[in-house]
């Protein structure tokens, strides 16, 4: 979609790019073409969160048989009711929507889930997604280049920590392209990066409760200048911390950005 287009559509329809919504449309073809095609060779339909004018969600209608939008926003929904009439489309908070219920309702298949994200709630959104959408298999995200750093790092590095373990755990994950502020209208202030998610058969390692798993993954890296201990210690006993640290042979004053994820895992399945 070209600038002109983009301010054409914004100035008929007496619309914006709010600040509130993290609206930044993307206009780059090439990118977009990049994205929309991540998914299609193993998804014949697809849910869009945030299409705004639709930039995206063009090539996602020629790539895939179905599309199911989520907006927040009203102007929004109805340019892409007009423009891009065979899109379904759902106004509303994408995380206070029943997504399952959602699919079930539109999909007789599995839909992969391909979307420019809104970059102050990227975190939220995905792992809303991964803990209830079991039955999505691929994503594409466009997001923060910082916050797709976080999820991609790897031990003994400053962006290390839970969301790396948490998400590296049941993802296959890979980059599709760095994309660069000019590539948006308007320009954010920070770049971007594509990655792409394959749920993984089954977890890197066993996971002995998801649940606990998650929540002890939390206090491991709640602090990170502080030991693996001190973050513990509020909520588990220090006798527990001790006989763990002291079965993998860990030090008292160990951080957690300095173990591996199967370390991470083995100390959440002794303390689960």
């Amino acid at each position: 979609m070209h600038i002109n287009e983009v301010k054409e559509l914004l100035h008929i329809y007496d619309a914006a790019a709010l600040k509130k919504y993290g609206q930044n449309f993307l206009i780059d073809e090439g990118v977009l073409q990049k994205i929309s095609a991540s998914q299609k060779d193993k998804n014949n339909v697809v849910i869009e969160i945030g299409p705004g004018l639709g930039s995206l969600t063009r090539y996602l209608v020629q790539d895939y048989k179905q599309v199911l939008a989520y907006e927040i926003d009203p102007k929004m929904v109805k340019i892409i009711n007009d423009t891009l009439p065979s899109v379904d489309i759902i106004q509303g908070d994408f995380l206070k929507q029943n997504i399952s219920a959602d699919i079930t309702k539109y999909f007789k298949e599995t839909p992969c889930i391909i979307s420019n994200l809104p970059y102050y709630i990227t975190t939220p959104i995905i792992l809303k997604i991964v803990a209830d959408l079991k039955t999505i298999k691929n994503m594409t995200f466009m997001m923060q280049r910082e916050v797709a750093q976080r999820i991609m790092a790897s031990p003994n590095s400053k962006e290390y920590g839970s969301l790396s373990v948490y998400l590296q755990v049941y993802f296959q994950i890979s980059k599709v392209i760095d994309v660069s502020p000019h590539a948006f209208y308007p320009q954010p202030d920070v770049s971007s990066t594509v990655l792409s998610f394959e749920r993984r058969s089954e977890p890197l390692y066993n996971i002995k409760d998801h649940n606990e798993f998650q929540e002890i993954l939390r206090m491991l890296f709640q602090q990170r200048r502080k030991t693996l201990y001190n973050n513990l210690k509020t909520h588990i006993s220090k006798e527990q911390i001790e006989d763990v640290l002291s079965n993998l042979s860990l030090k008292m004053n160990v951080r957690s950005e300095e173990l591996s994820i199967k370390t991470i895992v083995d100390i959440c399945n002794l303390l689960s």
